[in-house]
């Protein structure tokens, strides 16, 4: 069934709201009835809890674990004693592929290149920029 004009629309609509308010009605009509019945008050809405379980304010100083304060210092210092070595590694690799590629160039001739050379070249760079970045970082 499809409305055919404003007036139906609003029609279909005013019905609705009174059907809703019906609806809605009967729940808060069941807690008036309760409440003459027991002679007082109906029960209010329930309220959120108070006491232990609810969040602290934000007043309220952070409790700071000393141990994990410890852990973390003492994860951070491995991560970069890692990382240190790993660099230093990498430097080593680097000065002995640009050695052998200084080697290989001065064995060949002046009009020729192997494949070995430029392989290592492109190494060499690849690994150089790999360096510098992780030492930005």
């Amino acid at each position: 069934m499809r409305p055919k004009g404003i007036s139906q629309i609003i029609r279909v609509g005013m019905l609705s709201a009174a059907a809703l308010l019906v609806v809605s009605s009967t729940g808060l009509g069941r807690d008036i009835v309760e409440a003459q019945r027991t002679g007082g008050q109906p029960k209010p809405p329930p309220t959120m809890q108070q006491g232990p379980a609810t969040l602290p304010s934000l007043n309220q100083p952070v409790i700071v674990d000393p141990m994990r304060v410890h852990m973390d210092q003492e994860r951070a210092k491995a991560m970069n004693d890692d990382r240190h070595k790993k660099l230093a590694a990498d430097v080593d690799k680097l000065l002995s592929l640009t050695n052998e590629l200084k080697s290989d160039v001065d064995k060949a001739t002046k009009d020729e290149l192997s494949v070995e050379v430029i392989r290592k070249a492109a190494e060499i760079e690849k690994l150089a920029h790999d360096v510098q970045s992780r030492m930005k970082n």
